[in-house]
């Protein structure tokens, strides 16, 4: 299969519609400042050509692939941007499943599933601009309804 001269652009949308924009290097979902509506992030995304490629893993970046969205490597996950380079990670067989995601498709929506903590998926919460966050399934009974389903689109 080909190999990537660079990462593949992406914007993500939660079910809700919020956009996932970058505010003091976190991820938040959102939608509108000032009344102005926020531009969603690029999300650069690039395989995981060591694991298995039917599960369509993917390493997320922001900010042109300089950072990394990590679950760290701890017991539980901590969802975190990393200063790794996305291309790094892309052409490095050394073990980078913490910054790994499944892709699942449901649909016209997506669910990622984090490769290091089977069961952990992405998702955000119904209120607006909060972090975008890693949840069991299924729902974790503290909080309200994560909602785990995403667009994710090609950039034009």
């Amino acid at each position: 299969r080909m190999v990537l001269s660079g990462a593949l652009c992406f914007r993500m949308k939660d079910a809700a519609l919020k956009v996932l924009y970058l505010q003091d290097n976190q991820l938040l979902a959102g939608g509108v400042h000032g009344g102005k509506a926020v531009k969603g992030e690029e999300i650069s995304v690039v395989p995981n050509r060591f694991l298995d490629d039917s599960l369509s893993p993917v390493i997320l970046g922001v900010q042109g692939g300089s950072q990394c969205l990590s679950c760290g490597t701890g017991q539980e996950p901590t969802l975190k941007l990393e200063p790794v380079d996305i291309m790094e990670l892309y052409r490095s067989p050394k073990d980078s499943r913490g910054f790994t995601f499944y892709r699942r498709d449901t649909g016209l929506t997506s669910r990622f599933e984090s490769a290091a903590f089977p069961g952990w998926f992405l998702c955000t919460v119904p209120e607006a601009d909060q972090p975008l966050r890693l949840s069991q399934l299924p729902g974790d009974a503290s909080w309200d309804h994560p909602i785990m389903d995403f667009y994710f689109q090609q950039c034009d």
